[in-house]
């Protein structure tokens, strides 16, 4: 049986930047929504399996460096990246393992213009775990 892909929306990222923000006691400020839906747009091109990035673990990587440098918020940009591409993972059934602070590391090589894309979704892709929903 083939599951359908869920996909984040734009708004479901706004949100998860207010909880950051508001986690952090700091000021929430969306600069351009457009520039979040952009983000997932290019992560999920061309709108359903197959993806260009390929595979979801793939997808959730672009999301993660699309959103980061984005930079469509006033402050936790890398944190809600994080955030948004695992839960793309936790919806659609996967979940990652990694060592402590590389994921960190990673956002922030991303942010530096240290690391490409294809790093980024190489290491979800090699992070991944498949959790049966």
């Amino acid at each position: 049986m083939i599951r359908k892909v869920v996909l984040i929306t734009a708004t479901q990222v706004k949100s998860i930047n207010q909880i950051v923000c508001a986690d952090g006691s700091n000021q929430h400020m969306c600069y351009d929504l457009g520039k979040i839906e952009s983000s997932l747009h290019s992560a999920f091109y061309p709108g359903e399996p197959p993806f260009q990035h390929g595979g979801i673990a793939s997808v959730a990587g672009a999301i993660a460096f699309y959103i980061t440098k984005a930079h469509a918020f006033f402050d936790g940009n890398k944190r809600t990246a994080v955030l948004s591409a695992t839960l793309f993972l936790k919806v659609n059934g996967w979940v990652l393992l990694y060592p402590p602070d590389s994921l960190a590391e990673l956002i922030d090589d991303c942010a530096s213009s240290k690391v490409e894309i294809e790093d980024v979704k190489k290491w979800f892709d090699s992070h991944k775990v498949y959790v049966p929903l």
